[in-house]
């Protein structure tokens, strides 16, 4: 008997080590393969990650043009998840960056620092138009100081921190779509939240909460305009508009412009150049002249980043 289940035995591992050596390398790979290259349009979730890094350092020594010593460091990560079948759509965007620079003796200083979450489910009624809801929150993660302008102790002045502020916007229209590349979102019915859950801020009425109150909602309309154009095969041009009109002051709009150029290197190596714009008239600013007020605020960029993408479909060629 046990003779007899040992040649049993031996027999199995000989009739699975054939079937092993039957097996085609290519037809397996092409079966994991197919797992994930799934074509856009044949899946109703589509997922999406990026992950990326970025450093830039500057060293000098002796060096009779100037300059300082100077090293930046950032990180960020895009995720995405969007849903649509036949009549409606739902896109999830999040958008997470954080930067840090220093320059010379001085201390690593933020260069970028952001927590922006955006969500919009739509429901067509023809080919260019929808009815829909928009979420717009955005904050950063810590603290943020202006180094020009010291308090009495002699130490930079904080301007923010978490959720210091943090805004929410909702807003419920008819977005069109007159081409692929451009859709526009019209909203009379839109809310714009301003949260300051800082004491030392909220306590100074900072972003226009009114002292001592740590948030402050207005009721108005909404425009909300994307552009998105594939250039060429590595080039996408991208820019996001958000205008807020309170009702309560029609003729002062809260106005965000974010717009990029994106260039893909290899699959793993890019380069953008971005622009951020920001005013609200509530908001004060310490002028480059020296006064404070509201003042269009700009940011400029230029990244190189090393970025890791994941995602559960294939990219139309």
């Amino acid at each position: 008997m046990k003779r007899y289940s040992l040649t049993m035995a031996l027999l199995c591992v000989l009739l699975s080590q054939n079937v092993i050596a039957q097996v085609e390398p290519k037809a397996t790979t092409d079966l994991l393969g197919g797992v994930k290259a799934l074509k856009a349009d044949s899946i109703a979730w589509k997922l999406k990650a990026t992950i990326g890094a970025g450093v830039t350092t500057v060293n000098v020594s002796n060096w009779t043009g100037g300059g300082q010593d100077a090293v930046s460091i950032r990180g960020l990560f895009l995720g995405s998840a969007d849903y649509a079948d036949e009549k409606f759509s739902w896109d999830n965007d999040l958008d997470i960056g954080y930067g840090l620079t220093k320059l010379g003796t001085s201390g690593y200083r933020k260069s970028d620092d952001r927590i922006i979450f955006t969500s919009k489910a739509s429901h067509a009624y023809s080919d260019n138009f929808r009815l829909t809801g928009f979420l717009d929150a955005r904050t950063q993660f810590y603290i943020g100081y202006n180094y020009d302008q010291l308090d009495s102790a002699g130490n930079p002045t904080k301007t923010s921190n978490f959720m210091a502020p943090g805004y929410l916007t909702g807003a419920i229209g008819g977005e069109f779509t007159p081409g692929e590349i451009l859709r526009v979102l019209v909203a009379p019915i839109a809310t714009r939240g301003i949260f300051v859950t800082d004491p030392d801020l909220y306590n100074a009425g900072a972003f226009g909460v009114d002292p001592g109150k740590q948030s402050k909602i207005d009721l108005g309309g909404l425009l909300n305009v994307e552009f998105n154009w594939q250039i060429m095969e590595n080039v996408r041009w991208k820019t996001r508009f958000n205008g807020f009109c309170r009702y309560s002051a029609p003729d002062l709009w809260v106005v965000t412009i974010e717009n990029g150029v994106f260039f893909k290197v290899n699959s793993l190596l890019s380069v953008a150049l971005l622009t951020d714009v920001f005013y609200d008239d509530r908001v004060p600013v310490l002028r480059d002249n020296g006064t404070t007020g509201p003042a269009t605020q700009l940011r400029n960029q230029f990244l190189l980043n090393f970025t890791y993408t994941l995602q559960n479909y294939e990219d139309p060629k």
